[in-house]
């Protein structure tokens, strides 16, 4: 067979929404940009896995694929995640950057790479026409799990030390047909007002995790899979007899850089939406005629290798909203750790510090066996401030003791629950936009990543449009004007607002 070569000035290994951004900037920089992606598709989790609500700080290019998505009618526009129309998501992506002169190969999987004198050089791939290599001055990994980085000889960790080395639970997204939303969202906010009137509001997340007990018991589910589930309609079908895309299932005690145990997720996940699909007919209004029409072709995977770059993101940062002077990613969202062991807690929304500090929303550790299993922390719980955010630091991108490469999206450095808050799909998509306005600065002016004033990427990224100098707008700036009181933790692990008419609101 063929061996292949190709030589560029930018080599992005990866599709996802981290890689595409990364491309397009690179591209529109005017640098030859080489895209590789081993699906058919572009777009990973946020298209191929079915995670069609945008998470995050919608700014830069994100931003762009979202207004382009509305001008198709493949958009439900909201302020906080906006949800989009997977399969013409994929379209959209690809055909912006054809339009930037972005050569993609799909197909294409990396195997190792070549470094010299501490700088990588090249990658090689395996595809349909056998090895191939690939030069660049500039190489971007955005695998999602550091397969560059890692094969370079880039340091990096897996999994929370404070949970074994586990990562964060898994969840093999689905599709589902003729599904009546309104019907479903009224019967969750009567549930809601029934919980009040008896006193007992917030002692369960919702209507889906209530049913899903009685289920359990009538021995209509084997066990409790999940207390909540992110359910958005896909953007063109009629409310009444809609299309959706379902998050629910998981996978507990996983270890996702092991080809087994993905395998082993993988295997219970299908049969997890197989049980889910006649739960969700008999027992929530609404879905008394869905049927599961797809199954995402991208597993749910929210973390596997973090790399150990020039700076790693601290949980603490994310808790105490720090900024950095190489800014180039702002985060508004909450700590997004899906537990690793328990099903029934469903997510770990805090840290623990050694004392309190501001603007973090803090109290003294409650904590129990079950959300840390392995041996309960002290000091004081740690959440994020709702009113607040944080940024990514530019040298979060940079590995250490490689030079010639950054690391985008679920894999940038940082620690195990700052992960969780920055992994999202508007943030991925930040940091790819970040370390490719960072290459073109390179490949211009000769110099290496590690050598790169970050303040000059950030100021790169305010010239592109990005308002990293402005606080979070829109939706979070709502936030700031309605939610006033006294904050508090209500199940689930989220931070709430208990204002003098005694109502708790939340930010989600």
């Amino acid at each position: 067979m063929s061996n292949k070569r190709f030589d560029v000035d930018v080599l992005v290994a990866g599709g996802g929404v981290a890689g595409f951004s990364a491309a397009l900037t690179a591209a529109r920089g005017g640098l030859r940009t080489l895209i590789l992606e081993s699906q058919s598709s572009l777009g990973g989790l946020a298209t191929n896995g079915y995670v069609n609500g945008i998470a995050g700080m919608v700014e830069g290019n994100c931003r762009e694929w979202l207004d382009r998505m509305g001008a198709k009618g493949a958009l439900i526009e909201r302020p906080h995640l906006p949800s989009i129309d997977p399969e013409k998501g994929k379209l959209v992506l690809e055909e912006m950057l054809l339009e930037a002169g972005v050569k993609i190969l799909y197909g294409v999987y990396v195997t190792d790479t070549v470094v010299e004198n501490s700088t990588i050089k090249s990658v090689i791939c395996h595809s349909k026409s056998g090895r191939m290599q690939v030069t660049a001055r500039i190489i971007i990994d955005a695998t999602g799990d550091a397969d560059v980085a890692a094969s370079a000889g880039v340091p990096y960790q897996v999994g929370g030390d404070q949970f074994a080395g586990f990562n964060m639970s898994t969840t093999l997204a689905f599709r589902m047909a003729n599904v009546n939303m309104p019907v479903y969202r009224k019967a969750s906010a009567d549930w809601m007002q029934e919980q009040v009137s008896k006193n007992k509001i917030w002692q369960k997340m919702g209507l889906l995790a209530d049913v899903e007990e009685k289920a359990v018991a009538n021995g209509d589910l084997p066990f409790f899979i999940f207390p909540t589930a992110l359910i958005y309609q896909v953007p063109g079908t009629s409310p009444d007899d809609a299309d959706i895309c379902v998050m629910t299932t998981h996978s507990f005690h996983t270890r996702n850089d092991d080809v087994e145990d993905l395998s082993r997720q993988i295997i219970e996940q299908h049969q997890q939406i197989q049980w889910m699909e006649k739960f969700f007919k008999k027992y929530l209004p609404g879905f008394e005629k869905s049927r599961v029409s797809g199954i995402a072709n991208m597993h749910g995977i929210r973390d596997s290798r973090r790399i150990i770059g020039e700076y790693v993101l601290k949980d603490e940062d994310v808790a105490c909203a720090v900024k950095f002077k190489d800014g180039i990613a702002k985060f508004p969202e909450f700590f997004d750790t899906h537990h690793p062991t328990d099903a029934r807690l469903g997510f770990m929304r805090h840290v623990h510090l050694d004392k309190q500090r501001n603007p973090a929303v803090c109290r003294p550790a409650q904590c129990s066996h079950d959300m840390h299993p392995y041996g309960v922390p002290g000091g004081y719980e740690a959440r994020v401030n709702p009113l607040e955010y944080c940024e990514i630091p530019y040298r979060s991108l940079v590995p250490l003791k490689i030079d010639g490469l950054f690391v985008v999206g679920r894999c940038v450095s940082a620690e195990f629950n700052a992960i969780a808050a920055v992994r999202v799909i508007a943030t991925s998509m930040s940091t790819g936009q970040a370390a490719a306005a960072a290459a073109v600065l390179c490949c211009k002016e000769g110099i290496n990543p590690r050598a790169l004033d970050g303040a000059r990427v950030r100021q790169a990224l305010i010239d592109q449009g990005v308002p990293l100098n402005e606080p979070p707008g829109g939706h979070w700036a709502d936030i700031k004007k309605s939610l006033k009181g006294e904050f508090v933790v209500v199940p689930g692990d989220f931070v709430a607002v208990k204002g003098q008419d005694g109502i708790i609101r939340t930010h989600m």
